[in-house]
């Protein structure tokens, strides 16, 4: 039943079959019957030349220093043979001081982490930069390195100084360099240039900001000239060789300069909004058009402000979308040019429309903000940010090699779209607000990315560094949004942890000298909340002592800090006038004008720095003016500024200050015109409310604020603003009792839970105040650090 006849071991080819006569050799394979010739083995030059390519690694692979010693190896063997062709040792010098500048920005030759194979490596590649220039000097063939090589040169001077070397002495030979191109050099090259002279008139000194952790202060009236005149060479350079996308890239760093700069509180641009019917040409006519076009003010110089020309014009061009005056709020269009195609232009629009949405929430005008962010959220879903995954794109020139430029990484400009659409979403009112929502979202997409960052084969540990600390300061910044928004809410709980973990994320990477005012800041605003007079007094001050050393007493959080401190007085001012009132024996000696004169100047304080630092301080500096004038029994005066600071803060969307506006707008009214008042403070009763909504309606219906949370347990996170909401029951409550005697009841019953939800909000237990800490002396234990970090939800973001 089996077959015992064995099988063969191997199956054996019986038919002869000759190679086809139409069959085509591959290029690699030599045709039959001919000889195969020998290998010949590479000059060892050449070898050792091309093993730095070939052995490059990221910096994030646990290989990259053992890759950059081999490399540095290699080429000093190389540059060790007789008789190298003038080339050769030029390219060997030119590889032998990048290689040796990776491994300096690396590390590598610090005093902490310094190798053997790494000393004396300054002077090595110093030497190797002059070897290099001597000999493309001599061979008019090896130009295109030359000029290589003048470019490392002034990035080795400005990144190392030394006793030979300085910033200064880096730009003055970029201006030389720019000064000798000619016609025939390649543009990638010569925009090179330009593009490095900017970067180094940007960016503050590397010994300046070495030893502390913080950001580069704003560029002077000076520096920003200089800044803006480069930028304008570089314009009129890409105009003459009709390069677009460089003019786009030229706009973009004279918009990002400008708000880095924060010169925007000279002529802020409001009212820019799309346009309904409108089509973008991106063709270089309209981009001609746009960079020839003048401004209509020429009283101020170009460089002293952002104007309409640097963000309109910006957003017509080059953010996909069209924006005009005078139209109606609409959609934005997409222009025909997919970004997904074109990383480059992908990565203008996204940098484009984050400043003109940081710009337009400055400026208080949240319906452009927001139309700029349905845009950039589009090009973000649309998968933009996958063609430039390195951070690098590049801008063809065609018949030329294209221009490779280092953008910010994917890695950043994803959180940072979060952390701005955070920001701009002011309204704190509804079940799960914006700003919260991004917040969070942004913090869960930093806690989630890996550790492996893509970054480009030559890079340093210095890049990749960099970006972990980006991310880091994103955590932080979020962080603040958190607690920002959880004050409003009247979430103390959840911003009491929001600052630990601020805290502790500030400690564990060195920030807290970057963060350290606006830590303080927060601390006075929750003090503030809870009825902790004496300690939001306190962090007032020393907030706004911090910020004006750091800022010279023109930052934002400086003027925050002072306009709450001003409100703080006059509040403390009011409540004693008040007591002053109820008792007979003081109505006599009562003063018309009831704030002292430290409260009076610093109200003028406060008003003058909140003129001109956007919307919202402007809004806010009005209602101290309007505070002023009241304490002064200038009623029409007092009126005026709340009007004024009522249209400001609906144009921006503050819904938090605009419920504190109607109150006072409806007090105005109270005698005058009741029912009126009656209006307006119902509105501010809805907004009181609606700051403490819960995800989840119990009754499932869409009633009224009240009736909505007369079923809630009282707690002050599902009532909202209770102290507001008790204040504006009280004028409910006399308002009824002359008019609506029926419904007494109903808002007595309401009052009372309103003001149990206060006194709960006042009996918190707070921080320590400064004399318990003076009596204490000592600093925090380890175990009490440990405990204020297990209050951190989001402890995986330190990286």
């Amino acid at each position: 039943m089996y077959d015992t006849t064995s099988r063969p071991l191997k199956r054996q080819r019986t038919l002869n079959i000759s190679p086809s006569p139409d069959q085509r050799s591959s290029s690699l394979t030599p045709p039959p019957g001919s000889p195969i010739p020998p290998l010949r083995p590479l000059p060892p030059a050449i070898l050792l030349l091309a093993l730095p390519g070939l052995l490059a690694l990221p910096p994030t692979h646990p290989d990259f220093g053992f890759s950059l010693f081999l490399s540095l190896r290699s080429l000093r063997q190389c540059l060790a043979l007789p008789a190298i062709a003038p080339d050769i040792e030029c390219r060997a010098w030119t590889s032998l001081a990048e290689v040796g500048m990776r491994v300096m920005e690396s590390g590598f030759c610090s005093q902490e982490g310094e190798c053997d194979w790494a000393v004396g490596l300054h002077a090595e590649v110093e030497k190797a930069l002059s070897k290099g220039l001597l000999i493309a000097q001599k061979h008019p063939s090896l130009r295109s390195l030359r000029h290589h090589l003048t470019l490392l040169h002034t990035h080795f001077a400005f990144t190392f100084p030394s006793s030979s070397t300085s910033p200064k002495f880096a730009r003055a030979i970029l201006r030389r360099l720019i000064a000798s191109f000619v016609p025939s050099d390649p543009p990638g090259i010569v925009y090179d240039a330009h593009l490095a002279l900017i970067t180094q008139i940007t960016a503050p000194p590397p010994s300046s900001n070495s030893a502390t952790n913080t950001s580069p202060a704003p560029p002077g009236a000076p520096a920003l000239q200089a800044i803006l005149a480069a930028i304008d060479t570089l314009i009129s350079l890409a105009r003459k060789n009709h390069h677009p996308r460089i003019i786009a890239l030229a706009h973009v760093i004279r918009l990002r300069v400008l708000l880095r700069a924060a010169a925007w509180p000279q002529r802020p641009v409001l009212g820019l909004i799309f346009d309904k019917d409108g089509k973008v040409n991106n063709d270089k006519g309209r981009i001609n058009a746009m960079t020839n076009a003048k401004l209509d003010d020429n009283a101020l110089p170009r460089w002293n402000s952002i104007t309409a020309h640097d963000v309109n014009a910006l957003s017509r061009e080059y953010s996909q979308v069209r924006i005009t005056p005078n139209q109606s709020s609409v959609e934005p269009k997409i222009e025909e040019e997919s970004t997904q195609s074109d990383p480059a232009h992908a990565s203008l629009v996204i940098h484009t429309l984050l400043s003109g949405t940081i710009f337009f929430t400055f400026s208080g005008n949240i319906r452009a903000a927001e139309q700029r962010l349905v845009a950039l959220h589009e090009i973000i879903d649309s998968g933009a940010l996958e063609g430039f995954k390195d951070g690098i794109v590049q801008i063809p020139l065609p018949p030329h090699p294209p221009l490779v430029v280092h953008t910010t990484h994917p890695l950043i400009l994803l959180p940072l779209t979060f952390l701005v659409s955070a920001t701009a979403k002011r309204d704190p009112v509804g079940r799960n607000p914006k700003r919260r929502l991004w917040a969070e979202a942004a913090i869960n997409v930093l806690n989630t990315a890996t550790e492996d960052i893509e970054l480009p084969l030559w890079a340093s540990l210095a890049d990749r560094d960099e970006i972990i600390q980006r991310t880091v300061r994103l955590t932080a910044d979020l962080l603040c949004e958190l607690i920002a928004i959880s004050i409003q809410r009247s979430e103390f709980d959840a911003a009491e942890t929001h600052l630990n973990a601020l805290l502790t994320l500030s400690y564990t990477h060195d920030l807290f000298d970057a963060y350290s005012a606006r830590i303080t800041l927060h601390a006075a605003h929750l003090a503030h909340a809870l009825g902790d007079t004496e300690r939001a007094g306190t962090c007032y001050r020393v907030a706004k002592s911090v910020d004006d050393e750091r800022n010279a007493g023109v930052g934002y959080v400086g003027a925050a800090a002072c306009a709450g401190e001003a409100l703080l007085r006059i509040g403390l001012c009011a409540q004693t006038q008040a007591q002053a009132h109820v008792d007979p024996g003081m109505n006599e000696d009562a003063s018309s004008d009831w704030l002292d004169a430290e409260t009076h100047a610093l109200a003028i304080s406060a008003i003058q720095r909140c003129h001109g630092m956007g919307g919202t301080l402007e809004a806010v500096g009005k209602v101290v003016q309007a505070a002023v004038a009241g304490a002064r029994g200038e009623i029409v005066g007092a009126k005026s500024h709340l009007k004024s600071a009522l249209s400001l803060s609906t144009l921006a969307g503050e819904n938090h200050l605009r419920a504190l506006l109607l109150a006072q707008v409806g007090a105005q009214y109270l005698h005058t015109a009741p029912a009126h008042a009656m209006e307006t403070l119902a509105v501010c009763e809805t907004l009181g409310a609606g700051m403490g909504a819960k995800q989840k309606d119990v009754d499932g219906g869409k009633g009224k604020g009240k009736e909505r949370e007369h079923d809630t347990d009282g707690g002050d996170g599902s009532i909202g603003n209770a102290p507001l909401r008790l204040w504006v029951g009280e004028r409910f409550l006399d308002f009824k009792r002359a008019n609506k005697p029926h419904r007494v009841a109903k808002q007595e019953a309401y009052n009372v839970m309103y003001r149990g939800a206060v006194e709960e909000m006042v009996g918190r237990a707070r921080w320590p105040s400064a004399v318990e800490s003076d009596h204490d002396g000592m600093v925090p234990a380890d175990g009490e650090d440990v405990n204020m970090q297990n209050l951190d939800p989001d402890q995986d973001v330190e990286m």
